[in-house]
């Protein structure tokens, strides 16, 4: 099993990402344009990745966009660049609310 998640992340890194999405990293996360060419290269492939194994939700009657999920996972993978990475392995779903979500259950 290993085998085939390490070959399908290659793959998925390996795959071009489209000129729209590099657009809207350049406009969404400014730490983009602070980044050697090696590190965004090395950062489109990680969000290829996370992108292909995460499940993104709308909440509260949000529609998901592309626009969207490249942002939050342009955020997510930038804490991945230069390190050897498991992708967030206990994270399957991103749920995304259309404003600030506050948890109604505070647990000490």
């Amino acid at each position: 099993m290993f085998g085939i998640k390490k070959w399908r992340r290659q793959r998925a890194r390996n795959r071009p990402i489209p000129k729209k999405w590099v657009e809207v990293i350049e406009s969404n996360v400014p730490y983009y344009l602070l980044l050697t060419e090696t590190e965004r290269q090395q950062l489109q492939g990680h969000i290829q990745v996370f992108l292909s194994e995460k499940y993104f939700e709308g909440c509260g009657g949000l529609e998901m966009t592309d626009e969207i999920r490249v942002t939050i996972a342009a955020q997510a993978c930038i804490l991945l660049l230069n390190r050897d990475t498991k992708y967030y392995p206990d994270l399957v779903t991103v749920l995304v609310y259309p404003s600030q979500y506050v948890a109604s259950d505070s647990r000490h």
